[in-house]
């Protein structure tokens, strides 16, 4: 699955080196993420969302409106932060954030 992180960057006027440094990856990383031939961790991908003031869902592509967990109301961000937090207690790998977020969207949670 490709990203919007080429698109957010170039935006920016950075290069992959760039991003790469200030995130702890490789280059090589965000060739890949770009490419959508390698998933990024979670807590990259809230890193890099953070950095771009955009939801994660928007970077990874699942949605097309961009929302920042700033436009969250306080209910809102409690289940962000409850769901980020549990996919984040396991292990690497074993889980695939982008279908479950696939997922969620299909069943109907992104609806108001």
């Amino acid at each position: 699955m490709k990203t919007r992180l080429k698109e957010l960057r170039m935006e920016k006027g950075l290069t992959q080196e760039n991003i790469a440094k200030g995130f702890g990856v490789t280059q090589q990383a965000i060739s890949l993420y770009e490419q959508g031939r390698h998933e990024m961790k979670l807590k990259t991908l809230k890193k890099i969302a953070d950095f771009f003031d955009v939801s994660v869902p928007y970077l990874q592509g699942f949605v097309d409106d961009n929302i920042s967990p700033r436009d969250l109301n306080a209910v809102e961000k409690d289940v962000y932060l409850m769901i980020t937090s549990l996919i984040e207690d396991y292990p690497e790998g074993s889980i695939s954030q982008s279908k479950i977020g696939k997922l969620l969207v299909s069943e109907g949670f992104n609806k108001e």
